[in-house]
């Protein structure tokens, strides 16, 4: 042990100060002292909680359990205790959005989820014109003196005939048509699934189960600065 400085449990432990110096809920306070609403909305907060697997209060342990015999690197637990809020505020900062990401509830065996929709809109319109023309003619006659050479002016002008009757028309029709209609089309194609190229089913469950752990994990890590480099 270092003359100048001492281990973290003896901080807190009875056996080496008398008085007592601090409580372990006073060290893990030190590694606690940062607001969650500095770093994360509180939907985000609300979904950690839920998830149930972090906590401030786990973390905080883990750390004291980690570092229990470490030599504190600094001269007086003053010290320690100051830069131990500092350097957590600012390393919290960095992972307090990866806990959040790793709480957010999934299925592990699943990495495609995508849905495409498609929609096509078809304008229909037609337009039509007919025309027809019809000629019609009649010839109706009546002769009592039915001899000598009858045609047809002989007889429109009267002659050799009791009684005549003759018409004679043209009849046009014209006939204009337009309709106008319009189709959609929808089409969705939904992917949902382990598409088994980027991992296996057992990989993703394992890297499920260590997402909380390895972020800890690095966290304790990165306060190795705060103790001294040997033991």
């Amino acid at each position: 042990m270092s003359k100048y400085t001492m281990e973290l449990r003896q901080l807190f432990d009875s056996t080496y100060f008398t008085p007592q110096l601090y409580t372990r809920s006073d060290i893990e306070g030190w590694f606690k002292d940062y607001e969650l609403t500095d770093y994360l909305t509180q939907e985000e907060i609300d979904v950690i909680n839920t998830r149930g697997v972090w906590s401030k209060d786990k973390l905080a342990k883990k750390i004291v359990d980690h570092y229990y015999m470490r030599e504190i690197g600094f001269e007086t637990p003053a010290l320690f205790k100051h830069y131990a809020k500092v350097n957590m505020q600012e390393i919290m900062e960095r992972y307090l959005p990866l806990i959040y990401s790793a709480s957010i509830e999934y299925d592990p065996l699943v990495n495609v989820d995508f849905k495409e929709t498609f929609t096509r809109n078809i304008e229909n319109t037609s337009t039509g014109e007919s025309n027809s023309t019809s000629n019609s003619s009649s010839l109706n006659v009546n002769s009592d003196t039915p001899q000598g050479e009858i045609n047809k002016n002989k007889i429109l002008q009267g002659e050799y005939a009791t009684s005549t009757g003759a018409s004679e028309g043209e009849v046009s029709d014209n006939t204009n048509t337009s309709s106008n209609g319009n189709t959609e089309e929808n089409y969705t194609k939904s992917v949902k699934g382990n598409s088994g190229v980027s991992a296996t089913a057992q990989k993703m469950i394992l890297q499920y189960r260590e997402n909380i752990i390895t972020i800890d994990r690095d966290i304790i890590k990165d306060l190795n600065i705060l103790f001294m480099g040997l033991y």
